[in-house]
């Protein structure tokens, strides 16, 4: 009876957790399977900040997956009372891009949280992840290196990570065991984490055709 309540439950939320345990015990015991591999673009469009940005294709266990229909466009920028301030002509409003990184983590933390919490047989009627960081825009104002001592410079503050919740009979226990479950967000491990990056500049063919 209580595995067919999880079911139910799982199901209205839009996942089946039986399919999805079945799935994690075929990853345990294929892990090439299941790595992936994501990217994305930014093309600059020719105003200083402003990006098109686009995602779609992505590797899952070696294969790369790229259809037509999946193609998502973000278009950054900054705030219109910045732009005015730094002298841009007519400013406009955009999201910011630490800002689209935050809003990825409030949907990844969500996303963990959610399957943990049906993983848990949780009922939540209600779940909303806020988060905030101050910003020091020294570096990218040119007012300090990017490296101090062969470190990069921390522009950031602390991050203040908020979950809230209501549900059914949601006990002590089960808030430790959702606090534990956002640590399995990839964003958050991403952001919180310290991750090997290489940075290459590379020249186009056009740009090299116009040296000549």
């Amino acid at each position: 009876m209580e595995n067919q309540t999880r079911l139910d439950r799982s199901l209205k939320s839009g996942l089946n957790i039986e399919t999805f345990e079945k799935f994690s015990r075929f990853a345990k015991t294929n892990p090439e399977a299941v790595q992936f591999e994501f990217e994305a673009t930014g093309a600059s469009e020719g105003r200083v900040v402003h990006t098109t940005a686009k995602t779609g294709p992505y590797t899952l266990g070696g294969q790369r997956i790229d259809r037509a229909a999946r193609e998502y466009v973000y278009h950054i920028g900054a705030h219109k009372e910045v732009e005015e301030a730094l002298g841009f002509t007519a400013p406009t409003d955009r999201p910011e891009p630490t800002e689209i990184v935050l809003a990825a983590l409030t949907g990844c933390l969500n996303a963990a949280v959610s399957a943990s919490a049906l993983k848990r047989g949780l009922c939540l009627h209600h779940q909303e992840v806020r988060v905030r960081i101050s910003w020091n825009p020294y570096v990218f104002l040119h007012l300090q290196n990017p490296e101090a001592n062969g470190k990069l410079q921390d522009q950031f503050g602390k991050m203040e990570v908020e979950l809230i919740i209501e549900g059914e009979n949601v006990t002590q226990e089960d808030i430790s065991y959702l606090e534990e479950s956002m640590k399995r967000s990839a964003v958050y491990n991403l952001i919180c984490l310290p991750h090997a990056c290489s940075q290459v500049v590379s020249t186009s063919s056009i740009s090299k055709n116009r040296r000549h």
